[in-house]
């Protein structure tokens, strides 16, 4: 029985999935996902779901995607974007939703949205399969939900009779408005349908042995309960754990069995935990190959050393031992090296990945590389989303060298891409080219430049005269003007 309803005939002939047409999109977007090109992975996804939206394995690969894309770019869907995944199906609707979540995965309402457009799409499992997440997403971060948003979610899923999800993000609401008498009966009701509904007492009615029936799925829909508790911690969270370990030790060689015993060691939060889920992820990349193996240990490593400083720093901070600062330094000279070395491998595994490429940028940067450091900002300015910070770094890397027209034209195209949509970037781009007319004036003599560089920052002081040394900078350019005018 779907816990979504039925599909009428009608609706049951508008879609038939073509899981082998799907197939060859989810395998294309799986390569995009290796070498980190987002976007053509979140499309080459869209297009697959839209042939066959059925596998929750696929659409959990897609969420580890996200959250990936969230940590390294973070930038949510524009509606021309989500425009142009839709179309007139109830499943290119669900699509839409899905691909707008992707882009913000960390937002609780798009996900909501994806849980709504999949009810409509009658995709029954995914609806079911993500109220977990959606309830997590809803306690944590800022954009969290409220008690009234909580209540028609729980609402969404009482009319579809999926029980459980009812009560959980019930629940939730009931702990944001704790005075909400309405709600708590609700909740009393909707435990007492369930019992009815998935126990199986109306079916069993006149059977023999129907009591002990009813009994039986009632302990198993406890044990279920239990098992998918809103806090997903103590003995759920146990039994999750052990069945993720048994599921590696007995194929310690499954990709997914590596990433999802890896990811619930990770969430535990401990430093064993940690540990435990860097060896499991070093040997998955020996066993299978899988880059993203490697990448996922490294980066454990690199949280690792960089959490040993900031406790070093504490401590300097408190004793100011100088062979405490040596070890910082030290500390943060290996982290570095490590760093470098391990984003340059990413930028080779990786070549068409403009955000490696930036980050490697910003890296070589620290590391005084400057050649380097303007080799991948000139290719990061390629990705879109990159274009403007990747432009401003650039144009500093001119400064660094002396070539202040190149970083003067590289200011000014990157405040032109940014078209005002970011104040505080804009002011620190504006602030960038300021200095580099007025460093190019000085070197030219060139009243000009110096009465452009005059113009900027005067925009700047009216806008907010505490911004850095902006007092100085005015006198500065007022004295430059006068010399050379």
């Amino acid at each position: 029985m779907a816990l979504f309803g039925k599909k009428s005939k009608d609706e049951e002939a508008a879609f038939v999935p073509s899981p082998v047409e799907a197939k060859a999109w989810f395998d294309r977007a799986r390569q995009m996902s290796e070498s980190k090109n987002y976007d053509s992975a979140f499309t080459y996804y869209a297009s697959g779901f839209k042939l066959d939206p059925r596998d929750l394995s696929i659409h959990d690969e897609v969420l580890q995607l996200a959250s990936d894309y969230y940590r390294q770019v973070g930038e949510p869907a524009t509606n021309k974007q989500v425009k142009q995944i839709d179309g007139p199906s109830e499943i290119d609707h669900f699509v839409a939703a899905l691909y707008a979540w992707w882009h913000d995965i960390s937002n609780p309402k798009l996900a909501i949205k994806a849980i709504a457009a999949a009810v409509n799409s009658e995709q029954n499992n995914f609806g079911v399969a993500m109220a977990d997440t959606v309830i997590n997403l809803s306690q944590q971060g800022e954009k969290v939900l409220t008690a009234k948003e909580l209540k028609n979610l729980m609402e969404l899923f009482k009319s579809t009779g999926a029980w459980n999800q009812a009560i959980k993000v019930g629940q939730a609401a009931l702990e944001a408005d704790r005075s909400d008498s309405a709600l708590e009966k609700s909740l009393n009701e909707l435990a007492a349908e369930r019992a009815m509904a998935e126990g199986g007492y109306n079916e069993a009615v006149g059977e023999e042995g129907s009591f002990r029936k009813f009994i039986k799925n009632a302990d198993e829909q406890t044990e279920l309960q239990d098992d998918e508790s809103l806090a997903g911690a103590g003995g759920s969270q146990e039994r999750k754990m052990a069945r993720a370990k048994k599921e590696y030790e007995d194929n310690p060689t499954s990709p997914d069995a590596i990433t999802y015993y890896a990811k619930l060691l990770k969430q535990l939060g401990t430093l064993e935990g940690t540990k435990t889920a860097f060896t499991i992820l070093v040997k998955g990349f020996k066993d299978t190959s899988q880059y993203r193996f490697r990448v996922e240990a490294a980066d454990i490593k690199i949280l690792h050393d960089t959490a040993n400083i900031e406790q070093l720093q504490s401590q300097y901070d408190e004793t100011n031992d100088a062979e405490l600062l040596g070890q910082i330094e030290k500390s943060r000279v290996e982290l570095l090296v490590f760093k470098k070395q391990e984003f340059e491998e990413r930028a080779e595994k990786y070549p068409t990945d403009r955000a490696i490429k930036f980050q490697l940028g910003l890296l070589a940067i620290e590391d005084k590389d400057v050649n380097l450091a303007m080799e991948c900002f000139q290719k990061s300015k390629d990705e879109p989303k990159l274009r403007v910070r990747a432009g401003h770094e650039l144009g500093k890397c001119f400064v660094s060298e002396g070539w202040f027209a190149e970083a003067i034209g590289e200011f000014k195209e990157s405040i032109k891409a940014l078209a005002g949509s970011d104040n505080a970037t804009e002011l620190s781009i504006r602030y960038d080219l300021m200095q580099a007319l007025a460093k190019k004036a000085e070197a030219d003599k060139n009243v000009e430049l110096a009465r452009e560089a005059m113009e900027i920052c005067s925009g700047i002081a009216r806008k907010d005269i505490s911004y850095r040394d902006i007092r100085d900078c005015r006198r500065h350019l007022d004295t430059l003007v006068k010399e050379l005018d």
